[in-house]
């Protein structure tokens, strides 16, 4: 099995008790909106629903205000959950510059 994840904090919990309404970083983990969110080589953002087969709804780029909302949201996690965010969102090839998070 891949040490990498075996990491001992558990985001998701940590994310919705820090903020509970879906927003942009809960959609990018997949327990949002969407089973799975991509970003095409343009920095648009496309959504895949539970069951099905591709990425059927364009979710364009988010606003600034989306942006500044997860850069607060990622400051009040953990280190381990700030680190096990920015792994899953590079295993997903998503920048974390074009969703608000500062590296």
């Amino acid at each position: 099995m891949d040490e990498t994840w075996k990491i001992a904090c558990d985001v998701k919990s940590e994310v919705l008790v820090h903020e509970p309404k879906i927003d942009l970083l809960h959609d990018l983990l997949g327990f949002g909106r969407f089973a799975e969110v991509t970003q095409t080589s343009d920095g648009f953002f496309l959504g895949r629903r539970a069951g099905d087969i591709g990425f059927d709804v364009f979710l364009g780029k988010p606003s600034e205000a989306a942006k500044e909302r997860t850069g607060e949201l990622f400051k009040k996690l953990s280190e381990c959950s700030q680190e096990q965010v920015k792994a899953l969102l590079r295993a997903k090839n998503i920048s974390t510059r074009d969703i608000g998070l500062k590296e």
